[in-house]
C-alpha cells in the first residue's frame, strides 16, 4: 500500500514539475507570452503612443519608428488578439501608467474571417489576468499545448531564433513572397462592422474618458486582399462625443510602398525590412 501511495505522490510530483517547467520555458520562448509578461512588468509606463492589434500589428508596426523620439511608442498587440482582448489590454495598461498615452492606435487586417466576431479573450492574456480563477484545465501542458509547434519551429529555423522584440514589436528577417495576384478590386472597407463593433466602441470611450486620441488603421494585405478605396481618413462615430479617424492602407497605393518580393514574412505579415516601409509611410499621415 505505502509503495502505491508513494508511486502516486511521484506521479503527482512530476507532473506539477513538467507543467512548471513547460510554463517557463514558454514564458521565456513563445513571443506572445514574453512579450505579455513584459507589458505586466512595466513600471509606471510614460509611453507616448500605444499600439493594438493582432499579428498583424505585432509584426507590421515598427515601434522605435513611428515617432521622433524612438523610446515613445510600444507595441502591445499581440498574435491571435482578439478585439476583446485589445480592449482588456489597453484597460490593463491605463491602471500601470504613470502619464496616459497621447494616443493608440488599432490595426486591423478587416479582410481577415470573423475579424469583428471573435470576442475570446486570448488565453495567455486569459492565464495571467489578475482576477483569473485557475481551474484543472489551465494547467499549462493543456491550456498551452498549441505553443509546443511554435516552440519546435524556433528551436529549426534560425531566422525564428534570430528574431526579436524591440519595444513590443516582432521583428524577423525571414522573407516569403507574395505570389497573390492582384485581382480585380471590388471590395470595400466594412464600415459598418466597424463602427457596430462593441469592443472597439469600449476603447473609444475608454480613450475618451482619459483625453486619448484613438486611431484605427487598416493593416495592409497580400495583393489579393486589396480594397478600392483611398486612404482617407473616414470619421467614425462611437457615441455622442467620440469621432474617430478610420486610415486605409490596403487600399491601392500601398502598391508603391511594399516590395511583393521582399516585404513579407508570410500570410500577409510583415517581414522587417516591410514594417520600417510601412511604418515611415504612414507616420506621415498618423502623426501630428
Amino acid at each position: 500500500m505505502q509503495k502505491f501511495i508513494f508511486k502516486i505522490g511521484l506521479f503527482i510530483l512530476s507532473f506539477l514539475l513538467i507543467n512548471i517547467f513547460y510554463l517557463i520555458i514558454i514564458q521565456k520562448f513563445d513571443w506572445n507570452f514574453s512579450k505579455r509578461i513584459e507589458a505586466l512588468n512595466l513600471k509606471k509606463p510614460t509611453y507616448e503612443n500605444i499600439i493594438l492589434g493582432n499579428s498583424l500589428a505585432m509584426d507590421g508596426i515598427d515601434s522605435r519608428l513611428l515617432s521622433s523620439d524612438p523610446n515613445n511608442t510600444y507595441n502591445l498587440a499581440l498574435g491571435g488578439a482578439s478585439l476583446n482582448t485589445n480592449y482588456i489590454q489597453l484597460f490593463e495598461y491605463l491602471e500601470i501608467a504613470q502619464t496616459k498615452p497621447t494616443r493608440v492606435v488599432l490595426g486591423i487586417g478587416s479582410y481577415r474571417e470573423n475579424i469583428f466576431e471573435k470576442n475570446k479573450i486570448h488565453p495567455i492574456v486569459q492565464f495571467t489576468k489578475s482576477d483569473y480563477t485557475y481551474k484543472l484545465t489551465d494547467l499549462p501542458v493543456v491550456k498551452f499545448k498549441w505553443l509546443f509547434i511554435e516552440l519546435i519551429k524556433k528551436i529549426i529555423s534560425s531566422e525564428h531564433r534570430n528574431a526579436e522584440i524591440v519595444q513590443g514589436q516582432l521583428r524577423i528577417t525571414r522573407t516569403v513572397a507574395d505570389k497573390t495576384k492582384k485581382k480585380e478590386i471590388t471590395g470595400t472597407i466594412p464600415f459598418s462592422e466597424y463602427r457596430n463593433s462593441e469592443y472597439i466602441k469600449q476603447m473609444a470611450q475608454l480613450c475618451d474618458q482619459n483625453n486619448i486620441e484613438l486611431i484605427l488603421i487598416e493593416m495592409p494585405g497580400f495583393r489579393n486582399t486589396r480594397n478600392n478605396q483611398s486612404i482617407g481618413p473616414y470619421e467614425m462615430d462611437y457615441h455622442q462625443s467620440t469621432k474617430i479617424k478610420l486610415y486605409n492602407f490596403n487600399g491601392p497605393d500601398i502598391d508603391a510602398v511594399l516590395d511583393p518580393n521582399n516585404d513579407w514574412l508570410g500570410g500577409s505579415h510583415l517581414n522587417k525590412k516591410g514594417a520600417e516601409k510601412f511604418t515611415k509611410y504612414i507616420k506621415n499621415y498618423i502623426m501630428p
